[in-house]
């Protein structure tokens, strides 16, 4: 997003500028409906400058505060305008506050907290126990530890105000033994977040493990989850196990025992609606998890099943939809649908999913995060590559190469630019190829990270450009055929056939048949 600012006659910094566009720019119908009502009942006259204001915006396609001061120039809201913008924004924040109050179990359980703080100042003590009462079985079935800590702050002020007349010294006693039993559920949830967050920062910092140094490492912080007793935990302290757990066996590629951790969730899950109505965005991550970790075991049923639940709650949630969550939405189902496809070898039905796609990337645009942008784009690429259209694949490919927001140490860029060799190597780009073996060897120079698949695989095209004949050409390639089959058993190799399968690649042009025809024939001998 491009937006132009005007320092005359704007005190409010850029910053703030562009986070007054962005907030409005956010806003659903709904939202934006909403915002006018509020904003009526503060309406002095018969205008209201910041409805002006906020409609004039929202019409923008780029903030431009020239052409804003052009166009309300001599009205009284451009006086003192950073003020103007900070309470605009202020209010529709207001505003959306007021709209959501009763969207979520937080929202109102802090309401009604606050509500219990009213009473008791205006010395309503019978009313405020009976609300705190209420708040707190509502905090207990959502395990709201925390608010739950809150709220027994609350009910020792009552017993302090009561002179500790209402209460006797067993009551006293069972109070404090469960606040004891709450505190120390916190401190095992915030051990178990801990853990995963430290696990996940390693994962998420080196993608799929593939060295021995590092597996150590993420070993040693996974084994502390096992530390941690887990007898009467809550759900959330199980799901979050289970999640730190399927990830760590995710990462260091043992799929069986994910795939065990995921579906112990699912069950969890199922097993408590609560967990499923308050924290959707659990449900969504765990099944989008399933779907891929079941399409790798190549449990197809079961992967079409969970990819099929993921689509009635994408379409059950309509009403409720935020735009990050319809955005998530839109990334993950074409990614594991095209996966899944490509899995299966069934490559026209992903490319007929091109269409959709494209029409996604226009109605979301820079919402949808790069990353999750670039596998798709990778599938794509891959399912047009399978049918033969290397020029369309090969475009898609650049998409990723082309993206300054994607970090060129992630594995995504890094098999992107192998592809692209496969590519450009299948068009004859003979004059090209030269240039961009060199360009990504520099590449994996400047990674300081190269392991036996990519020299082995950068080998191999440098020398397919120097053969001459079908005859040279077999004679290069059968020995590297028989490399990759090694590699693939690798543990720490084998990550790199999930991106694309070199193999097939290499056996298609050994056998001189279709690369699609040789990759289903392959995933239906293992």
């Amino acid at each position: 997003m491009y937006i132009r600012y005007k320092s005359k006659g704007s005190v409010m910094s850029n910053k703030a500028s562009n986070s007054l566009f962005e907030l409005i720019k956010s806003l659903n119908k709904s939202e934006k409906r909403y915002f006018k009502v509020y904003s009526s009942r503060h309406t002095i006259g018969e205008e209201n400058g910041y409805i002006k204001l906020f409609d004039y915006i929202d019409k923008m396609e780029m903030y431009d505060e020239d052409l804003l001061f052009k166009d309300f120039k001599g009205q009284a809201l451009l006086n003192k305008f950073s003020i103007t913008k900070a309470r605009l924004y202020n209010n529709v924040l207001k505003s959306l506050d007021s709209f959501y109050s009763n969207s979520s179990i937080d929202a109102q359980l802090f309401r009604q907290i606050h509500s219990a703080d009213i009473l008791f100042n205006k010395g309503l003590y019978g009313q405020a126990e009976k609300l705190l009462s209420s708040v707190e079985k509502q905090a207990e079935k959502y395990e709201r530890f925390f608010l739950l800590m809150e709220i027994r702050q609350r009910q020792k002020m009552l017993l302090e105000n009561n002179l500790y007349t209402a209460t006797d010294a067993a009551k006293l006693e069972s109070f404090f033994a469960e606040e004891k039993t709450i505190l120390k559920e916190i401190d095992r949830c915030n051990s178990l977040w801990h853990i995963k967050s430290l696990l996940f920062h390693e994962i998420n910092q080196k993608g799929k493990i593939r060295d021995e140094q590092t597996i150590l490492q993420v070993k040693q912080i996974a084994d502390k989850l096992d530390e941690i007793d887990l007898v009467n935990a809550s759900v959330n302290a199980q799901y979050l196990y289970h999640h730190a757990k399927g990830a760590y066996y995710f990462a260091v590629n043992d799929l069986e025992c994910s795939f065990h951790h995921l579906k112990a969730n699912y069950a969890l899950i199922n097993a408590n609606e609560m967990l499923k109505e308050d924290k959707p965005n659990y449900f969504f991550s765990l099944l989008t998890n399933l779907i891929y970790v079941s399409t790798k075991l190549k449990f197809y049923a079961e992967a079409r099943t969970y990819l099929d639940v993921l689509k009635s709650l994408y379409t059950k949630g309509e009403q409720a939809k935020t735009l990050d969550l319809e955005v998530k939405y839109f990334s993950s189902l074409f990614s594991l649908e095209l996966f899944l496809l490509g899995e299966q070898g069934d490559f026209k039905n992903a490319i007929d999913l091109v269409p959709q796609i494209e029409q996604g990337y226009l109605q979301y645009g820079t919402q949808i995060n790069s990353i999750r942008k670039a596998y798709i784009d990778f599938k794509v690429a891959v399912a047009y590559l399978s049918n033969g259209d290397y020029s369309k694949s090969l475009n898609w490919i650049n998409r990723i190469l082309n993206e300054s927001k994607i970090d060129q140490k992630q594995d995504i860029y890094c098999f992107s630019l192998l592809l692209s060799l496969i590519l450009h190597y299948e068009l004859k780009n003979t004059d090209y190829l030269p240039y961009a073996i060199h360009s990504v060897k520099r590449y994996f120079k400047s990674r300081n990270q190269i392991y036996k698949f990519e020299s082995l695989f950068l080998k191999l095209i440098n020398q397919l450009t120097k053969s001459d004949n079908i005859f040279d050409l077999e004679d290069k390639l059968v020995p590297f055929e028989k490399e990759l089959e090694a590699l693939a058993k690798d543990p720490k190799e084998k990550v790199v056939f999930e991106y694309f399968d070199f193999r097939a690649w290499v056996k298609s042009k050994v056998q001189r048949k279709a690369f699609a025809e040789v990759f289903v024939g392959e995933s239906e001998n293992k």
